[in-house]
């Protein structure tokens, strides 16, 4: 009964301890009513302070900073972590929904940029995209329901990292922008799991993708000089250093490859990805049966035998002759087709 007691005693010790420990966001509340940017960022430096937790009140930082109408306040939160896909406990509204209702385009681009989903729903059932007054809010919404949170990102190499007294920090030359935490653009990473096809996604908004997508779309390559250098190849753009968007060991396996790119014959165009992803379908292995099936990564299909795109097979007539003949289609042509991995030649 006493060693019961004790316990007792000391499971009560310990979560008045971890309550003491919890920061009050109430003076954070009411600096960003305010709109006081400098108050705001001592706020946000104190020790314990957690910028998803309500005031007293039940009022959300984030929601009060869109309430502000001042996008500068609102990227203070963001930057240090509130959650843009958050719901008000108060009022059970959306930042994003605050934001369209008010017509606050750059507050919502940015909430839309950080994850805000626009299919939430408030207290009521209505999702914040029915709160778009205006045909830039419908803009917005057109552009995310074309490529996600993506569709806002910086475009690839905008963002530098850099360290200050041995922490690392992130700033955009372009804007003047500077952030502790990784802009969206830079929270990208490649997921492999044996067996699986290989997929991307962004730990800042959730987004997932089975194709690269362009902060990743990095490659290591020597310039005609000689001088080294890191390609994007999907955007078009160089850098003399390490992009901040590659996390350390896409970074090292890239360099370890350098130069890597093959010629697609057909096209004229070079790719700088294995040829084997240049169709959403792939190839795996059955750990029951033993047995390969396909996968198609964008819709989830499986099959056991190869689709069009991946039957094509390498042959030769009776005169020496070289074609290629699908085995689903029975098609016969005298080059690969261009949407075919044969069609690839690795580019030394």
């Amino acid at each position: 009964m006493a060693r019961a007691l004790l316990a007792l005693v000391a499971l009560c010790a310990l979560g008045a301890a971890a309550t003491a420990q919890k920061v009050s966001t109430d003076r954070l509340v009411a600096e960003v009513q305010k709109a006081n940017l400098h108050a705001i960022n001592q706020e946000l430096m104190a020790k314990g302070i957690d910028v998803n937790t309500p005031d007293s009140s039940r009022r959300l930082p984030l929601v009060e900073a869109v309430r502000t109408r001042d996008p500068r306040v609102v990227l203070a939160l963001l930057e240090h972590g509130a959650l843009a896909k958050a719901v008000d406990p108060a009022s059970g509204s959306t930042p994003l929904a605050l934001a369209l209702q008010a017509n606050s385009l750059p507050i919502a681009r940015a909430l839309l940029a950080h994850g805000a989903d626009p299919a939430a729903k408030d207290r009521s059932g209505v999702p914040a995209r029915s709160a778009a007054v205006s045909s830039g809010a419908s803009e917005l919404l057109s552009l995310y329901d074309a490529k996600g949170a993506m569709g806002f990102e910086a475009a690839p190499g905008a963002w530098l990292k850099a360290d200050k007294k041995g922490e690392t920090y992130y700033w955009n030359p372009s804007t003047g922008e500077s952030r502790w935490t990784a802009p969206p653009s830079c929270a990208w990473q490649r997921v492999t799991v044996q067996g699986h096809p290989v997929s991307y996604i962004n730990t800042m908004t959730g987004q997932k993708l089975t194709s690269v997508p362009p902060a990743l779309a990095w490659a290591r390559v020597t310039a005609a000089d000689g001088t080294e250098l890191w390609l994007n190849w999907a955007a078009r753009v160089s850098s003399a250093t390490i992009p901040a968007e590659l996390p350390a060991d896409l970074a090292a396996e890239l360099a370890r490859t350098a130069n890597a790119r093959w010629y697609n014959a057909a096209t004229g165009e070079f790719a700088y990805t294995d040829p084997k992803y240049s169709t959403a379908w792939r190839e795996l292995a059955d750990e029951v049966k033993g047995a390969p099936y396909f996968f198609h990564v964008e819709t989830g299909e499986t099959v056991w035998t190869a689709p069009e795109e991946l039957a094509w097979t390498a042959m030769t007539d009776a005169d020496g002759a070289s074609f290629f003949h699908n085995t689903k289609t029975g098609a016969v042509a005298w080059t690969a087709p261009a949407d075919s991995p044969l069609a690839f030649v690795r580019d030394l």
